[in-house]
């Protein structure tokens, strides 16, 4: 049997994770890492069985044997990594968050489209089959129309290098808030017409804790609470006319319980005894659209990509949180697709 091989850029905790995966997975290997410290990448190949290993990452992208690249650097270097395996024509897999803003990454999506080349987000949850059971849970209207989604995610994550400063992109709001901005599109297909949001900042100026309030002229509601200062309870409910769903877990579930309106439970989805890690389903649809000659996957495509950074944008915007690689025009607010022009952001 040939194994999909997959290349993986940057010798990082994820790239551990991902390693593992490809380890375990029939048909995929991990052919390729790239470190810019060539003995990292060594002990690195060495710990996960990984044949070639290289010193740049322009090595990397110019191995004819590779077929898939994850990209697991810092998220200022997120988009300037894309570009450049999609310019030397490997499609390429982007931790997320994919940028750090909307125009990086709008710029990375074109030129994959003017290429070409297969290009996505890592945004597994949107890949994992408990996520996938909970669409059609809300899709058979189990819990009757959806009025409010409430959830917390939070980890003490202050003595993260990459996590504290600005200049590498970090903050709370992108590592960690992606996760309810990419569940809130999931549970109502759409995003919000109002936002509103209070924040409290690090010395170093990023972002450590928000509340995040989103309002839809239809009467639904979400609201998060997102921190890299504390461990918080990370679930989530969603809150129907008949019923309630609770999420343990929302940015690694491990379970899903469905409840009556009386508060008995329906019943229980846990996670499925074939997943691995759960990094393997976008790895399979990842190459099923490189088969196929796609750009982009049906689950996790450009437009929701782009649209999460616009909102993310957006709350930057008001808090007056911008990157020292930023200028004020590359904050653009955001508008819903279809919809009026929405009243500015604001803080609460």
């Amino acid at each position: 049997m040939i194994n999909f091989k997959v290349g993986i850029l940057g010798a990082g905790h994820i790239s551990e994770i991902i390693a593992d995966t490809l380890n375990k997975l029939d048909s995929f290997e991990p052919y390729a890492i790239a470190s810019r410290d060539i003995e990292r990448a060594n002990a690195f190949g060495d710990k996960f069985n990984i044949e070639k290993r290289y010193g740049s990452y322009e090595e990397l992208v110019n191995d004819p044997e590779v077929e898939l690249i994850y990209i697991a650097t810092t998220n200022n270097l997120h988009a300037e990594h894309a570009k450049l395996c999609i310019n030397a024509g490997k499609a390429c897999l982007v931790e997320k968050p994919f940028s750090y803003n909307t125009a990086t990454a709008n710029e990375v999506f074109k030129l994959a489209e003017e290429k070409g080349v297969f290009c996505g987000e890592a945004m597994w949850i949107r890949f994992l089959p408990l996520y996938q059971a909970l669409m059609d849970i809300l899709k058979r209207n189990v819990i009757g129309r959806v009025n409010c989604l409430q959830c917390s995610l939070g980890y003490d994550l202050r003595k993260k290098e990459r996590m504290v400063k600005p200049e590498l992109a970090g903050g709370a709001l992108l590592d960690l808030g992606v996760y309810p901005l990419n569940l809130m599109k999931m549970v109502y297909g759409k995003y919000p017409e109002l936002l509103t949001s209070s924040v409290a900042r690090l010395e170093t100026g990023v972002d450590a804790e928000e509340l995040l309030n989103f309002n839809y002229t239809t009467g639904q509601n979400a609201n998060a609470v997102v921190s890299m200062m504390y461990k918080a309870d990370n679930n989530a409910r969603i809150y129907g006319t008949s019923g309630y769903i609770e999420i343990i877990n929302i940015n690694n579930p491990e379970k899903i319980n469905i409840y009556k309106g009386d508060g008995e439970l329906l019943s229980d989805i846990p996670i499925p005894d074939r997943q691995i890690t759960g990094y393997e389903y976008e790895f399979i649809l990842a190459r099923d659209a490189i088969i196929l000659g796609k750009t982009e996957t049906n689950i996790m495509p450009h437009a929701d990509t782009l649209t999460v950074l616009g909102i993310m944008d957006t709350l930057r915007s008001t808090w007056n949180l911008r990157f020292p690689m930023e200028t004020e025009d590359s904050l653009p607010r955001f508008k819903p697709n279809g919809a009026p022009p929405m009243p500015p952001a604001r803080n609460a």
